[in-house]
């Protein structure tokens, strides 16, 4: 019985030395293998990405909208402003269009401010997806040319103009020094952005 029980111990303690010598194996194979880094201009893309370009133009013309109902809104005022001058001073008339003039200007300013931040929000919503977007294309176009990690490229340094002392803290904030140019994913991330981007608005025409 106690012969026994010694093989099934040392049969237990078979089992997990096994276990361990093989995670250890498999974590030498993990450590062994060298990450493959990739690198990419996300300004770049982002400059270049039709949605984007899309998007802003959808901006402006609401922009352009909006500033002509200001306008609108600023004849009104002009106008209630020249029939104040005309009327006599502390009189009905004078004192109801007066308060006409003041509740509209504070109307105006009103309006302004709302409309300020509701076109303040959608360009933060529009950076925020396009930046979403960016990172999704960005890992498929990693996987399929078979890189582990992708760093951030920026565009070349330029100090000119720079203070002296402002350059040690300019050199120190950049984030990769060199790279090999086919380490550089940009142009494959843009043109898969606009393909998708491309196809997304042929399919939704009419």
């Amino acid at each position: 019985m106690k012969l026994r029980r010694a093989f099934v111990v040392v049969g237990l303690a078979g089992g997990v030395l096994a276990s361990v010598w093989g995670a250890a194996k498999a974590a030498d194979a993990v450590r062994a293998r060298p990450a493959a880094v990739a690198v990419v201009d996300i300004q770049s893309v982002f400059e270049s990405l039709k949605e984007k370009e899309k998007a802003e133009s959808d901006l402006k013309t609401q922009l352009d909208k909006l500033a002509q109902e200001e306008n609108e809104r600023k004849k009104d005022l002009e106008t209630l402003q020249n029939d104040l001058e005309i009327l006599a001073p502390n009189t009905p008339a004078f004192n109801e269009k007066q308060e006409l003039l003041e509740q509209k200007t504070m109307d105006l300013q009103t309006w302004h401010n709302f409309q300020s931040l509701k076109l303040n929000r959608e360009r933060v919503v529009l950076v925020e997806n396009l930046y979403r977007k960016m990172l999704d294309a960005i890992g498929r176009v990693s996987q399929q040319n078979g890189y582990d990690i992708v760093l951030f490229k920026e565009k070349p340094a330029d100090f000119r103009g720079a203070k002296p002392e402002a350059l040690t803290a300019m050199i120190q904030v950049r984030k990769v020094l060199w790279s090999a140019d086919e380490l550089d994913l940009t142009d494959q991330v843009i043109q898969l952005l606009n393909n998708e981007f491309t196809n997304m608005t042929s399919k939704a025409a009419p």
